[in-house]
Parts: C-alpha cells; structure tokens; sequence
C-alpha cells in the first residue's frame, strides 16, 4: 500500500512537471501567438529534466518543485492562446491544489499526504484528463515540426 501511495505522489508529480508549460511573451495586442506559446514550450524539456532529480521524501525540495511548477502554470494560463486558455488554467488549478496539498503534509505521514493528493484532485477528475489532451493536441499542432 505504501508503495502505491509514493506512485500517487510520483505520477501526480510527474502529470504536472510533463504538462508544465511557462509562457510569458505576449504579442504588442496582448494575445499570445502559437509561436510565442512554443518557444516558451521548449522550456518543458529543461523543467522536466530537473523534475527527474526531486526526490518525493525530500519535503523541501518536493514542495519547492511544486511551488515553481506551480508558479509556471499561473504564468502559462495567463498567457496561453485563446485557443487553450481554459484547458492551461484548469492545469494551472490543479497545480496549485497539489502543490497546496504537498505543502500542507509530509512525506513522511505517506497516508495523509497520499490522501490529500487524491483529495485535491478529485475536483479535477472529470475534466483534466481531456484538458491535458487539448494542450498536448495544440502543441502536437503547432509546436512541433514535421519531418523533412
């Protein structure tokens, strides 16, 4: 059972720092553009890498990466295209629920910081898994080059 409650933390870890996106240039209208959007995308690459060195039983460090992910998201959803902008700000919402329940437990108490992830996400369930998938399918359109 513990080892199923350490994978929660790991894989809801892990969903955030994957969809983590920091998008803070903006066009001269205010409106972010789909290159502007994928330019900041490519910092997911160097987020994600650091996110592999977080150990979860680290409290300081695990809630310091989900406090920077966090902050990330904030940033993306405010800057996001139009296109998207409710699906990041759904992330960004979920983000700041994990990173809240990480901050309030420790990763020593493995029940109660398992429970508090599952609880902060569960407002989230219905909704995140196809918000995850627009933005994958916005960047899969406009982000990442065909081969030639």
């Amino acid at each position: 059972m513990a080892a199923r409650r350490r994978w929660l933390l790991v894989a809801a870890a892990a969903v955030v720092i994957v969809l983590a996106v920091r998008v803070t240039l903006l066009r001269d209208s205010g409106e972010p553009s789909a290159e502007e959007f994928c330019e900041e995308f490519a910092h997911l690459l160097v987020v994600d890498e650091l996110s592999l060195t977080v150990n979860p039983n680290d409290d300081a460090s695990a809630r310091d990466a989900m406090d920077r992910t966090a902050r990330q998201f904030a940033d993306a959803a405010a800057a996001a295209p139009a296109e998207i902008r409710p699906d990041v700000q759904l992330l960004a919402d979920l983000t700041a629920a994990l990173r809240d329940a990480v901050a309030d437990t420790a990763s020593r108490e493995t029940f109660d910081r398992a429970a508090a992830l599952i609880a902060a996400q569960d407002p989230f369930l219905e909704t995140q898994d196809a918000a995850a998938q627009r933005v994958i399918d916005y960047v899969t359109r406009h982000c990442i080059a065909a081969p030639g």
